[in-house]
């Protein structure tokens, strides 16, 4: 839902239309990587509208909260995520999903890094085998490539219903 409307600022703000834009992009190079001509204040344009902090009213996906309250106690909660600080803070809060974690840990986008070092440093600070860790996710080429590569339990969502992901827990052997 934010990324449509990130774009929509990029555009409005720059000129540059919609289909020469990278949507896959997460950071405002990538968004704009290939595009011949963009001025520099464009650029600057750009990354003003791409990492504003505003967001529009959000909800969590229907079973979210459902999910975290039934895996609380359960198992440590930890919700890593990358992007304009106080925009992620303000996304987390308006879905009112903060409570629901032990821990939250926000990377800036322009940080050197990734999600590969948030999820090896908090296996790392928290004693916690690759193996005994699993991490939910809707991007195969970021945190899920990285979870699996490090030796972590994967699970897509949306392709596992919110509803299975304790299931798809239980079969890894991460819930009792």
């Amino acid at each position: 839902m934010l990324l449509p409307l990130a774009l929509r600022r990029v555009v409005d703000a720059t000129g540059i239309p919609l289909e020469r834009l990278n949507p896959r992009g997460k950071r405002i190079d990538e968004v704009l990587a290939g595009i011949e001509g963009v001025t520099p204040a464009q650029r600057e344009a750009a990354a003003e509208a791409w990492y504003r902090p505003d967001v529009p009213p959000l909800t969590p996906f229907p079973g979210a909260r459902e999910l975290l309250d039934a895996l609380r106690g359960e198992v440590r909660l930890v919700l890593l995520t990358r992007g304009a600080p106080e925009r992620q803070r303000r996304k987390i809060e308006q879905c009112g999903l903060g409570p629901c974690f032990d821990e939250i840990v926000i990377r800036a986008i322009e940080a050197p890094g990734s999600k590969r070092d948030d999820l090896e440093a908090l296996l790392a600070r928290h004693g916690i085998g690759a193996s005994r860790c699993g991490v939910i996710g809707d991007d195969d080429r970021d945190e899920l490539r990285h979870a699996r590569d490090l030796g972590c339990v994967a699970i897509k969502v949306p392709e596992t219903p919110l509803a299975r992901v304790p299931d798809a827990l239980r079969r890894a052997g991460l819930l009792p």
